[in-house]
């Protein structure tokens, strides 16, 4: 497995391990009768940073298992792959966005739990994009 291929699992990982409690703690905080946005507020910081860290962490660990996989630079083929995954998971973010949008419009309330819909939204087209990219390097 290439050093880029394990960075999309990492990725995929990391977007997994923080983001699912992420998404259960938010629709917890805000499905209250009287919902603290400052609560909300720093749970969508702390999940950023916690994916950050993370994602640092994994990375820096795949490279040292890994050190004369991680130095070899992207060449045609890592690109070709890293644009189709783009193309992909940019496609699908913006059918998502279309899609949030249009519930936003229409939706009664409040608008907090759509905008993290948006987050959401993101991230999903992350996984995605990683998803395509593992998929390019193991059809070769």
């Amino acid at each position: 497995m290439s050093f880029r291929e394990k960075k999309a699992w990492v990725t995929i990982c990391a977007l997994l391990v923080v983001f699912l409690p992420f998404c259960l703690l938010m629709m917890d905080g805000f499905h209250r009768p009287d919902p603290d946005y400052y609560y909300l507020a720093n749970l969508v910081l702390g999940a950023l940073g916690a994916f950050v860290l993370l994602e640092c962490a994994l990375v820096l660990m795949a490279r040292y298992l890994s050190p004369e996989d991680a130095s070899v630079p992207k060449d045609e083929r890592d690109q070709l792959f890293a644009f189709y995954a783009s193309r992909v998971a940019y496609v699908a973010l913006i059918v998502l966005v279309v899609v949030v949008t249009f519930f936003l419009i229409h939706a009664q309330g409040r608008n907090w739990g759509w905008g993290m819909a948006y987050l959401l939204v993101i991230v999903v087209a992350e996984i995605l994009r990683a998803t395509a990219l593992i998929v390019q390097y193991r059809r070769g």
